[in-house]
């Protein structure tokens, strides 16, 4: 019984079909890919900025167990010094004089929490109230560590009364030595082009501190900002209540958000904790997911010419495949054969003495031997790694040319060997004979009957001189398959494979053609 095969119409019918499941399947797949890359990018994200916050909460508070004591004696020595009516400048210095960085800094304010007198000139005039609403009590210990969005830096204050007046002192102290990790931080935010807000806060008891920093000096607060930031320091967490973690989802205007609001406790102090809200801007995500179902629709199409191509081009894949396999089977059939060749001729030779037959013989088995070493070459240069050595050339350049004597007897030509100085390649020794051989080989085959090619080493100058015709397009006869000379026998592998060997080494190649004498000349490395 016949057995009938499928038309390929019938073939491509099928595979079309099977193209328009796979394309729903790689939809279903790329949406939930890209879906769970965006949430896993997200929360790692997320974690980051919880560890780097963490650990630049823990270093701010753990400074701040240090120096709280001291803040306090520099305040007690404050209120004595403006009470023996010293000046702020000198109460500033003598509070300083033993750091360097000067990390206190004085506020005289009025009973309504304006600036009358500052060490920071710029801070005459604040407005400063809003603290009022920070505290159910006046605070009288110090604060603990709150981020100045103007001077971008953490500091901790203390406010007050001065004996025998309305007035108040508030001594703030500056962690400057923090500023790296800050900034570390600060970078990362900024670099996450996805973050689209970030506010942070340290939650004390009924006090809330501002703990946001996006690494842009920011205006100086005033009653309304900081009024801002306690609500939204109130609604995050009003959404936690008693959850660590809490996620959602949000459209604002043409925006999709994506909001994460999290708590944690400070390691050093139980009180303390730290609240923050990160909110992801998704609409590259939703555009990502458009784009994707866009290229469904057209995924149908594709897929479609392409596997029409793939059968179009499965018969040339075939035989490049055969073209392959039949080069590797005939270089095995030519060695066997060509050793036997070589070998009877070499015992005919001591038995029977040599004549011009016996030469030329012997000069078409070394041609043959050449084109026989090319062809391995080519096959296996891109699956063998050459050992690299030093290599005598002067001795390899001799070798090669009493090598290949015999082949330019037999073609009536002379080899003629010009060593300036001895010179040490390091190369494998197999490429360097492809790139010697190729180019005596070359040099014999166009030249003119009857003349002489030089060879010459100086330096680190290799030169092949030859008499033969012009050479048009010296830069053509390196690619595959070129020949200048159609009428001359081969099939343009050699200065190829010496271009591919010049290439791997950072050999220089310059040709020139003057007069009748062509010229080859390498510049080793």
């Amino acid at each position: 019984m016949e057995i009938r095969l499928p038309k390929s119409s019938t073939i491509l019918f099928i595979n079309i079909f099977i193209l328009l499941i796979f394309t729903i399947f790689v939809y279903v797949l790329l949406y939930k890919n890209i879906s769970l890359n965006k949430s896993k990018n997200q929360e790692v994200v997320f974690y980051q900025i919880k560890e780097k916050s963490s650990v630049l909460l823990t270093q701010v508070l753990y400074k701040y167990s240090l120096i709280k004591y001291t803040i306090l004696e520099k305040n007690s020595l404050a209120i004595e010094l403006i009470k023996s009516g010293f000046s702020l400048d000198t109460i500033h210095y003598e509070l300083n004089k033993e750091f360097k960085d000067k990390p206190f800094d004085l506020h005289i304010l009025n009973e309504n929490m304006l600036v009358e007198n500052s060490s920071i000139s710029s801070d005459i005039c604040l407005d400063l109230s809003y603290l009022k609403n920070i505290y159910k009590t006046f605070p009288l210990e110090v604060s603990v560590p709150e981020y100045m969005d103007k001077f971008q830096k953490f500091a901790s204050y203390i406010n007050t009364y001065i004996p025998n007046s309305n007035k108040i002192l508030q001594l703030s102290f500056s962690y400057n030595d923090v500023g790296e990790e800050l900034k570390e931080l600060q970078n990362f935010l900024n670099s996450n082009s996805n973050i689209q807000a970030y506010e942070s806060f340290i939650y004390f008891d009924d006090y809330i501190g501002n703990f946001t920093f996006k690494g842009i000096k920011s205006s100086e607060s005033n009653n309304d900002d900081m009024e801002i930031k306690f609500q939204k320091a109130e609604r995050m967490l009003n959404i936690l209540q008693n959850y660590t973690y809490q996620s959602y989802d949000k459209k604002a205007g043409k925006d999709y958000l994506h909001m994460i609001y999290s708590i944690q406790n400070s390691p050093i102090f139980d009180k303390v904790k730290l609240i923050f809200g990160i909110t992801f801007n998704e609409n590259a995500y939703q555009r990502d997911i458009l784009s994707i179902r866009l290229l469904s629709i057209f995924m149908f199409i594709i897929g479609a010419l392409t596997i029409f191509l793939i059968y179009k081009l499965r018969t040339i894949e075939l035989l490049l495949n055969y073209k392959d396999k039949f080069i590797a089977h005939s270089i095995h059939e030519i060695k066997t054969p060509l050793s036997i060749i070589s070998i009877n001729t070499q015992l005919r030779e001591k038995l029977f003495g040599s004549d011009k037959f016996t030469n030329k013989i012997e000069g078409a088995i070394r041609t043959l031997e050449n084109s026989y070493e090319d062809m391995t070459f080519l096959h296996t240069k891109d699956k063998i790694e050459y050992e690299i050595i030093d290599i005598n050339l002067k001795k390899a350049l001799e070798n090669r040319v009493k090598y290949f004597d015999t082949i330019a007897q037999t073609q009536n030509r002379i080899i003629k060997l010009d060593i300036a100085n001895n010179y040490f390649v390091k190369m494998g020794k197999i490429e360097l004979n492809r790139l010697v051989d190729n180019n005596i080989s070359n040099a014999i085959k166009y030249s003119y009957i009857g003349s002489t090619i030089n060879i010459v080493l100086k330096d680190n100058i290799l030169e092949f001189h030859s008499n033969g015709q012009k050479i048009h397009n010296p830069k053509g006869i390196f690619k595959r398959y070129k020949r200048e000379d159609k009428n001359t026998g081969g099939h343009g592998l050699g200065l190829a494979i010496v271009s591919d060997i010049c290439k791997k080494y950072n050999f220089q190649i310059e040709v020139e053609s003057q007069n009748s004498i062509n010229t080859f000349r390498y510049i080793l490395s």
